[in-house]
């Protein structure tokens, strides 16, 4: 009824006063055309806006069809995901993978989805296959398949919470992983085992990494600035020209860590035990080392302006070349360390320790010798 009115209205009196509107009072022939133009642009106008909304009606169905096989996919790939068979579990997590491309809307929960699958699965053990070397050991099948998909997401796409907590692989068993130029920017790697994984060239930038083991994993040319590294064992890690601008090391085990041309600018590495480290071309500039364990670290080369190196241990350390220029070192142990052509302008020199031959300090001359160098 509500359209016939409607209709009756736009063909009857509205017509009648756009013909009075465009020529009056005017009546006879003029008045019929001028009635009959009306009308055709009126119905110009309904059929108009019958086909908007047969446009809108089309577009509405086809979005809520498309949502409905995005959501079977989802469905579908779920139960992929929870069979006893790898290769099927595998083709699960890459329809997930699909299912978060396609849709926006859904990404963030197909993320949650396999980092909780990596939390949960990273732990059982391989099914019992052929013994090899320990070379050739590798991540589960599946669990290395959702850590590719995670590292190569669109992180456009990641929530608030994804970002602020972004993958939670917090306690996750990754050991021999391979996360090469892998995007963790913010994940919370805490606790996790890295043991040797391949993390070349990774975005680990502001990541949690508290207390995981990262025992020989390869960091090359990874971007770990800002992350949080405190009580991670590194022993033996390659981080070799790293980014570590502003980094955490805080009681962080780096024994024997190759950080060749790693830059560690205003790191905090205090208490970190850095032993038998490789630090060559390093830059440590305004670095916090204060109580770190450096003895017999390779500082040739590096860069340390204004570090703070307070009661560091530098028991045979090679420091040569090493640019110290308004390092702070009082208290520092710098017994067997090698000094020469070491920059210490403006240097805070331990009070106990004794200056190399020829140098000056305050104006002094001091004893020679500097633990035999």
């Amino acid at each position: 009824m509500l359209g016939l009115a409607i209709a009756w209205a736009l063909f009857v009196p509205v017509p009648d006063w756009l013909a009075h509107h465009d020529i009056g009072a005017v009546t006879g022939s003029l008045h019929e055309t001028a009635l009959d133009n009306a009308r055709g642009r009126l119905l110009t106008l309904g059929a108009g806006l019958l086909v908007a909304g047969a446009l809108g009606f089309t577009a509405r169905t086809f979005y809520l069809s498309r949502e409905g096989q995005v959501t079977d996919r989802y469905t579908k790939a779920i139960e992929q995901l929870g069979s006893d068979k790898l290769d099927v579990r595998i083709g699960g997590i890459y329809a997930l993978e699909r299912v978060a491309r396609d849709s926006a809307r859904d990404h963030p929960t197909v993320m949650e989805v396999l980092t909780a699958f990596v939390r949960e699965h990273s732990h059982e053990q391989h099914p019992p296959a052929h013994d090899g070397p320990e070379l050739e050991r590798s991540t589960r099948a599946d669990v290395q398949a959702a850590l590719t998909v995670i590292g190569r997401r669109d992180a456009k796409r990641d929530t608030r919470q994804i970002v602020l907590g972004s993958a939670d692989l917090t306690r996750a068993d990754l050991s021999y992983a391979k996360l090469v130029e892998a995007d963790l920017a913010r994940a919370d790697l805490g606790a996790a085992n890295l043991y040797r994984a391949n993390i070349t060239s990774a975005d680990l930038g502001a990541a949690n990494l508290y207390r995981a083991n990262l025992t020989s994993a390869d960091l090359g040319y990874a971007n770990l600035s800002e992350a949080n590294l405190g009580n991670a064992d590194l022993t033996r890690a390659n981080l070799t020209r790293a980014n570590l601008d502003n980094t955490d090391f805080t009681r962080a085990k780096l024994g024997y860590a190759k950080l060749v041309d790693a830059v560690l600018f205003s790191a905090t590495l205090s208490e970190a035990q850095l032993s038998n480290a490789d630090l060559t071309r390093a830059n440590l500039g305004g670095a916090h080392l204060d109580l770190a364990d450096l003895g017999h670290v390779k500082l040739v080369d590096a860069y340390l302006r204004g570090a703070t190196l307070t009661r560091a241990t530098l028991r045979g350390a090679d420091l040569t070349g090493a640019d110290l220029t308004d390092t702070d070192l009082s208290g520092a142990d710098l017994r067997g360390a090698m000094l020469s052509s070491v920059v210490l302008t403006g240097a805070r020199w331990p009070a106990a320790a004794l200056v190399p031959e020829g140098w000056k300090l305050r104006g002094r001359l001091w004893p020679t010798g500097c633990g035999g160098h």
